[in-house]
């Protein structure tokens, strides 16, 4: 939008209806308390209305039901994907490679490279390794022996994809990543920790992002797997064996403990640790800092260490608060009950 839209051209790239003036020229987009004149602004939750009386940008994206208001509005069916539209202009072609393998490359005679997909400077290409059509991979990725990147995924700077991993198509795997690596297992023998050999793999379906310094560790034996449309963030611990719906949605620093199976659609807040061997049902959502450390039915909602049903750990929280006044009434009542018991003669 850097050159400019008039709020008429951009209601016909979204789909929009506009309200008032359509002429206004637009070549940004700002937040409702920091918009400028000249500024797209937005209301994509009901809650945050009433700050657009305030706004100094020039015009605002809104859902087909917001009340009027006294700038110009461009009402859209889905606030969000048309926000997502709006950003999508804004954001600046990334520096990828172009497609093509950069000659200080190292790619395995072995391997076998599309030649739509770009390979950029230091990046490491093992044997037997299949680099899908229009695949991207950044500078400095290593993608070992027997790995295979789908088509359109991109890998950023300093990924890491070790080998036998299979990721899937449309993926984006963050910088500094590693997906494949050897699993977290030990056994305690001749007062020595030994580990446990990790001889299966990682495979990871279709449009799935997984942010920068994620892992997902290879499986001890069989696979660990990541269904397609799964969203994770940056700094996520997902663990050898462990099955990961399609659609769920793993926010920073969550950690998976091994062999945990997570439905469709599950949603784990920052910092949620799940144990070991937990199934968590299709649709669960754990609130932040929630500890999971036994089976959750579908679609509960869980909050709290250990966890437990949203409302309940509420409750528990709420009374937690109380506690010191408690304790004081209890000694009170202590104090007074003393009085009233006889003297021991």
């Amino acid at each position: 939008m850097s050159q400019g839209f008039t709020l008429q051209e951009l209601a016909g790239r979204l789909g929009g209806q506009v309200e008032g003036d359509g002429s206004v020229v637009l070549t940004g987009l700002g937040a409702l308390e920091s918009a400028r004149p000249g500024q797209l602004t937005f209301v994509a939750d009901q809650r945050h209305a009433k700050a657009l009386a305030a706004t100094k940008a020039s015009a605002a994206l809104v859902g087909k039901g917001h009340p009027p208001a006294h700038l110009p509005l461009l009402r859209v069916a889905n606030v969000q994907a048309a926000l997502a539209a709006v950003l999508a202009m804004l954001e600046k072609p990334a520096d990828l490679p172009a497609p093509g393998v950069h000659p200080w490359a190292v790619v395995s005679p072995q391997a076998k490279v599309d030649p739509s997909a770009a390979v950029g400077p230091f990046v490491v290409i093992g044997a037997k390794a299949l680099i899908g059509p229009r695949a991207v991979l950044a500078a400095h990725v290593v993608v070992e022996a027997e790995a295979a990147i789908g088509e359109e995924t991109i890998l950023y700077p300093g990924t890491v994809i070790m080998a036998r991993s299979r990721i899937g198509r449309r993926c984006r795997i963050g910088p500094n990543a590693v997906i494949g690596s050897s699993g977290f297992g030990y056994f305690f023998h001749q007062g020595r920790h030994k580990p446990f050999p990790h001889v299966g793999v990682v495979e990871i379906g279709d449009d799935v992002d997984i942010g920068a310094c994620s892992c997902v560790d290879r499986a001890k034996f069989d696979v660990t797997r990541i269904g397609s449309g799964v969203k994770i963030d940056n700094l996520v611990q997902v663990a050898h064996n462990v099955q990961v719906g399609e659609n769920c949605i793993l926010v920073a620093q969550v950690g998976i403990g091994g062999s945990s199976v997570l439905g469709e659609g599950v949603v784990l807040g920052g910092h949620v640790g799940v144990r070991d061997n937990v199934t968590i049902g299709r649709g669960v959502q754990a609130s932040g800092f929630a500890g999971i450390v036994q089976d959750v039915p579908d679609g509960q909602k869980i909050g709290g260490c250990p966890g437990v049903e949203a409302r309940q750990w509420l409750r528990v929280h709420q009374a937690s608060q109380s506690l010191p006044e408690l304790r004081q009434k209890v000694r009170e009542l202590e104090h007074r009950l003393e009085k009233m018991e006889p003297k021991k003669q």
